[in-house]
């Protein structure tokens, strides 16, 4: 029943998700990766050669993202809006 009591707000919280789900799997897209269509709330993108050394690339830059999927693809899973910010401006600081 608490639930309930919050169901609207809880809605928005879902819609602003994939609304910055859906924005980063744009901007990805736009500086020149391939990005696997996604429900969830994390987005799975590459390719890379070495998938691992940009995911430490990263890591040695403060963001924390998961060197899972497949072969040469990351996954980076939605965040707050300065966490994706911080994510993207790391990623074009070490990407091609």
């Amino acid at each position: 029943i608490a639930a309930l009591r919050h169901a609207d707000e809880l809605l928005a919280q879902v819609d602003a998700l994939r609304a910055a789900r859906d924005d980063l799997a744009a901007w990805l897209t736009g500086a020149g990766f391939d990005v696997a269509e996604s429900d969830a709330n994390f987005i799975l993108f590459g390719t890379f050669p070495d998938r691992h050394a940009t995911w430490q690339a990263l890591l040695d830059r403060g963001v924390l993202i998961r060197e899972v999927g497949p072969v040469g693809w990351l996954r980076v899973s939605i965040g707050t809006p300065d966490e994706i910010e911080a994510f993207k401006t790391a990623l074009k600081e070490v990407a091609r």
